[in-house]
C-alpha cells in the first residue's frame, strides 16, 4: 500500500513503459510480473478492461495501461516486451498491461517532486514526478489509479468469472464419472 514517503530517504520502484513515457510504481505494491497472456473478454466491462486471467487458480481482471491513462493504443512497441504487472490495489489484485518493464531503482526522494496542486481531479493517481540522472518518471500511486467504483466493478467481474469457472469444472467433473 503507498504511503507518504516524505520520512524515507528513498524508495524502491519498477519502472514500466506505456509508449515512449516511462512510468514507475513502488515495489511493494507489484505480487509480480508475467507475460502477456489472452485474456478472456466479459460483456458490459469499461472499455480499459481486456478480461480476466486464470493466475494459478486465481481470476483476476487485467487492465490495458494505455487505455487506462488514455493513452495511443497503436502498439508501436515490441509485443515480445510487454508484460502484466500484478498489482494490489485497494486490496484487489489487478493486472496491468505495460509495453515493457525496465528496471527496479532506489530513488531519493530529494528527486521527487509533487505534481501541481491545481491538476484536474483526475489525475490523483499521479503521485510526481521522479528525477534519475537525465530520465523524468511519472510515479504512479497504485491506490488511486482506479476510482473506488472501478475497483468494486473488478471485484465483482473477478467473482462473477470464478462463478463461471467454477461452474466448468463441476460440469467436466460430472461429465467424467457419468
Amino acid at each position: 500500500m503507498i504511503k507518504d514517503f516524505t520520512d524515507q530517504k528513498e524508495i524502491q520502484l519498477i519502472i514500466f513503459q506505456l509508449g515512449k513515457e516511462e512510468y514507475a510504481v513502488p515495489i511493494t505494491n507489484v505480487q509480480e510480473i508475467i507475460m502477456v497472456r489472452s485474456a478472456t473478454k466479459l460483456p458490459k466491462t469499461p472499455s480499459f478492461v481486456e478480461g480476466v486471467i486464470n493466475l494459478r487458480g486465481r481470476i483476476i481482471p487485467v487492465i490495458d495501461g494505455r487505455k487506462k491513462f488514455s493513452l495511443d493504443v497503436k502498439n508501436n512497441c515490441n509485443e515480445n516486451d510487454s508484460r502484466i504487472m500484478v498489482l494490489d490495489v485497494e486490496h484487489e489484485i489487478i493486472g496491468l498491461i505495460v509495453d515493457a518493464v525496465s528496471e527496479v531503482i532506489h530513488l531519493k526522494t530529494d528527486d521527487i517532486v509533487p505534481p501541481p496542486v491545481d491538476m484536474e481531479d483526475d489525475t490523483d493517481f499521479l503521485w510526481g514526478v521522479g528525477k534519475l540522472q537525465d530520465r523524468l518518471l511519472i510515479l504512479i500511486n497504485p491506490q488511486k489509479f482506479l476510482s473506488h467504483s472501478e475497483v468494486k466493478d473488478l471485484k465483482n467481474l473477478s467473482n462473477f468469472a470464478k462463478s463461471l469457472n467454477q461452474s466448468e469444472e463441476i460440469v467436466a467433473v460430472e461429465v467424467k464419472t457419468a
